[in-house]
């Protein structure tokens, strides 16, 4: 069976090379078209803002800094869900948008409506941060990562 096929490949070499070199074009010319993202973002998109602010317990922080951001974030349009966490010295409020919403047009308001909040805030509160973007796949990938020789954060370098 292998004998045929090579005597066959060698009797009509340039019927062969004539396929291959068709191949090689229609798929370059697929790929080129073909959208760069490899892997999908599944889920909605989500800004997170973090408010540093030194020397205070998290009930102060909680009535200083979130819930003053809060109010001012709530109602952003395409806003889904709002979550916020309180620690001492330190807010981290979460905003969840509507899937299929545009992250960067999330950003620009939630970016906007903080630009108003600032000035409202204890002038020991530093101005808040809003993290950059993080794919879905890049979480996923922290999460499922580990090893016994090499401590998570390198390992999440490398990812």
């Amino acid at each position: 069976m292998m004998r045929s096929i090579i005597a066959w490949s060698l009797q009509f070499r340039f019927l062969l090379i004539f396929l291959a070199v068709a191949l090689m074009f229609f798929g370059y010319r697929d790929v080129k078209d073909m959208p760069v993202d490899v892997f999908p973002e599944f889920a909605p998109p989500r800004v997170e803002v973090q408010t540093l602010a030194v020397g205070l317990t998290s009930t102060e922080v909680e009535a200083q800094v979130t819930i003053p951001l809060e109010d001012a974030l709530n109602g952003v349009e395409g806003l889904d869900i709002l979550r916020s966490k309180s620690a001492p010295q330190l807010s981290s409020i979460t905003l969840i948008f509507e899937p299929g919403a545009d992250l960067m047009r999330a950003r620009q308001l939630v970016s906007e409506r903080l630009a108003v909040a600032t000035p409202t805030l204890p002038t020991w509160a530093a101005p808040p941060v809003i993290m950059p973007p993080v794919s879905a796949t890049r979480r996923v990938m922290m999460v499922g990562l580990s090893s016994d020789e090499q401590p998570l954060t390198d390992l999440s370098m490398t990812a």
